[in-house]
């Protein structure tokens, strides 16, 4: 008998080369001012703007450089509300349309962004619907397209929490591989790296449910296939396009059944590092995997031991045994562009491993870890084993 379960997503995708022409008609369903965040390179946004000036919209640029943080969306907030927007647009990576999920929500709730944050804020409900959004990813990676939360930085207290609520999640998102020209390949290897992760921690997750399941079964294949090839030939459109689809797919995925142990790695090492996300969830994947093989075989029979036998199949051929898997990911991380993960010394490892434990991520992992496993997947990662 199949799990109930509830499933939230974009209410409109915009899939296929040549979509991002279309933006300029979408925003004008949502009234006539458009607040656009971008990245610290406006210029990559110039057909976007073509359109929404063709429709006659009234806007307002706003960069985005580097990681969100508290700080960051609380000025771009202000700024906002000087604008007064009736949407919002982000066209960008992760970091982008966080701060623009996060800014159509402050839009319409006011306050600031801590009284909404987990862990760190006073975790205040959002009782009003955020102003419509228009995502864009330029990135093929962290599904943020296709999820209810916003990723922000606190720096004084080093780690990365939340804003989450279903109304955050985007109206409509485009996904046309013409917006990820210029990306560079190691970009492009750790965004896709954090898209795989993303789909199979959702697929083995304790909340994996049947709507999920056949997405990352569908995604995980087209990930792992594709990604060499993006990162090859810049040129190779089908494989862009495969990218930006399997990344909207893991970010349902993850929004609907939860991440695991890499991700709850990932938040608390990006803030005492400021390694990149991707990167970090490339470096943790197959060591992850392989803790969790290992942990669930000693349980006996256990359903997330299935997936991890089905996601060896997948990606390294049938009547695989499951290690294998995390062998196939282990040598696609080497395959790919991928820079060393750097870790400064002095990392307080006591403080990760804590953070990791605590955090909501870890929540979603098919099985409990216990410290000592932690801190030996970190030692494999930080390559101190």
């Amino acid at each position: 008998m199949l799990t109930s379960f509830e499933c939230a997503q974009p209410r409109r995708v915009l899939f296929g080369r040549g979509r991002l022409r279309e933006a300029g008609t979408i925003c004008r369903e949502y009234g006539e001012r458009c607040l656009v965040c971008t990245g610290s390179r406006p210029e990559r946004a110039a057909e976007l703007l073509d359109s929404l000036r063709g429709a006659g919209l009234v806007r307002e640029l706003l960069t985005v450089s580097g990681e969100p943080t508290f700080e960051s969306v609380r000025r771009a907030a202000a700024r906002a509300a000087e604008f007064a927007p009736d949407a919002v647009v982000a066209i960008g990576g992760g970091s982008v349309l966080d701060t623009g999920k996060a800014l159509a929500m402050l839009a319409t709730n006011g306050g600031d962004p801590l009284d909404y944050a987990e862990i760190v804020g006073a975790g205040k409900p959002i009782m009003k619907n955020s102003l419509p959004l228009l995502a864009i990813p330029t990135t093929a990676g962290t599904g943020s397209e296709a999820t209810r939360n916003a990723v922000l930085a606190h720096t004084e207290k080093q780690v990365k929490v939340s804003l989450r609520s279903r109304s955050m999640m985007p109206e409509a998102v485009i996904l046309d591989p013409f917006a990820m020209r210029g990306l560079p390949a190691h970009v492009v290897a750790a965004s896709g790296m954090d898209a795989l992760c993303q789909l199979i921690e959702a697929f083995v997750s304790c909340k994996a449910n049947a709507w999920t399941d056949a997405l990352c079964r569908e995604g995980i294949p087209m990930a792992f296939r594709a990604l060499p090839r993006a990162c090859d030939d810049p040129e190779d459109l089908g494989a862009r396009e495969e990218m930006l689809l399997a990344a909207c797919w893991s970010g349902v995925a993850l929004a609907n059944a939860g991440l695991g142990a890499v991700h709850g790695f990932a938040g608390v090492v990006g803030g005492l590092t400021g390694a990149p996300h991707g990167l970090i969830c490339a470096t943790l994947l197959a060591p992850v995997c392989r803790a969790n093989i290992a942990a669930l075989r000693s349980e006996g029979a256990h359903p997330a031991f299935g997936k991890y036998t089905e996601l060896a199949a997948m990606l390294a051929g049938r009547d695989s045994k499951a290690e294998e898997g995390a062998d196939a990911l282990e040598r696609l991380a080497a395959r790919l562009p991928l820079k060393p993960l750097h870790v400064p010394e002095g990392v307080d490892e006591e403080l990760l491993i804590a953070g990791a434990m605590g955090a909501s991520s870890m929540k979603g992992n098919p099985v409990a870890l216990t410290k000592e496993t932690l801190a030996a997947i970190w030692k494999t990662a930080a390559g101190r084993s």
